[in-house]
């Protein structure tokens, strides 16, 4: 009798123990379904903050271009215009007074977008991280050496950071010291060897 009892307990013990871990494994299996949805939601808000993000990135480029454009469109039309309108005797002087009229206005376009042009000074001294060498020029002065000889293309920076955008383009002052003549050589005859004669 003991031992059917025995048995039955056993039977029971068994039995609650694998409700218990089938419990257990159904609050596990609910709490992974949640973490899996929360995981969803998460990447579904991520993916819209991207969507967010590049469209008012784009918006923010075109604001920032809208004025660019803006000047460029006048400076094409003013090209146009003035092509148009050139005299038959246009001199060289004219042709270059009017060139520079429009480089002009392109520097205050860029003056508005945050770029400055930068035209270094012949004379001062070369700096590798606001000037590009484009060639040498040989000076016979050593206190010229490495220093600017002429501007081949100006530079841009940008004012808010302080940022060389393009280094200036230049030719730089080299100095070669002279090389010393050779020292002549001296004009001593030769010993001569004494000739024997015959006794």
């Amino acid at each position: 009798m003991r031992q059917a009892e025995g048995r039955v307990d056993e039977e029971d013990a068994e039995a609650s123990f694998e409700e218990a871990i089938l419990e257990e494994l159904a609050g596990l299996r609910a709490q992974i379904g949640r973490e899996h949805d929360r995981a969803a939601a998460r990447e579904q808000i991520i993916d819209r903050l991207h969507e967010e993000n590049q469209s008012l990135r784009a918006g923010e480029r075109a604001l920032l271009l809208r004025p660019l454009l803006t000047d460029l469109q006048r400076l094409r039309h003013e090209l146009l215009r003035q092509a148009d309108r050139l005299p038959e005797q246009f001199s060289g002087a004219q042709v270059a007074e009017l060139l520079r009229s429009y480089a002009y206005n392109l520097e205050l376009t860029l003056e508005r977008g945050g770029i400055a042009v930068v035209v270094p000074e012949p004379g001062s001294g070369f700096d590798p991280s606001r000037h590009r060498a484009a060639g040498a020029v040989p000076v016979d002065d050593p206190e010229r050496n490495a220093t600017i000889a002429e501007v081949s293309l100006d530079g841009y920076l940008d004012v808010e950071s302080g940022r060389v955008v393009t280094a200036a383009e230049v030719r730089v002052n080299r100095w070669i010291p002279a090389e010393e003549p050779p020292e002549p050589e001296s004009e001593t005859e030769p010993e001569s060897e004494p000739v024997n004669t015959p006794s």
